[in-house]
């Protein structure tokens, strides 16, 4: 299973990959620190390579996450991978942007590090069952 995370702090890509390895050994993660660092990735892999689903915070540097949906989803080649949101944003505005651009979830982040994880985990298992099944 191949996941691509696009969230540019440090700590938070250290804890969600120990949890999701944890709980997911199997997974592959590709980590990117901007929307734009996300596209170029994206634009190098074969389409066998693409992720199966993009963890996306949305406040970045470079490249910020609704406009890095923007550029996938209007590109044919990535617009059907599956995007899930993960960020610190309980905006209204930016969860109806999101929903406009077709994500597949937005989750806020939690403060509490066991929903954190439970919230992440639950995000993976979701996905990982959706691959499995082909759905």
């Amino acid at each position: 299973m191949k996941l691509l995370s696009v969230e540019d702090n440090v700590v938070t890509n250290l804890a969600n990959t120990r949890i999701l390895k944890k709980e997911y050994p199997l997974i592959e993660i590709t980590i990117t620190e901007n929307g734009q660092e996300a596209l170029n990735y994206l634009q190098k892999c074969n389409k066998v390579d693409f992720p199966y689903f993009i963890l996306l915070d949305l406040n970045m540097p470079i490249m910020n996450g609704i406009e890095f949906l923007v550029a996938i989803k209007r590109d044919h080649n990535f617009s059907t991978i599956p995007v899930v949101i993960h960020t610190t944003s309980s905006n209204l505005e930016d969860y109806f942007k999101c929903k406009n651009l077709g994500v597949s979830g937005y989750f806020v982040k939690n403060v509490d590090f066991n929903k954190y994880k439970e919230i992440l985990i639950t995000i993976g298992k979701y996905w990982i069952n959706s691959f499995n099944n082909r759905i």
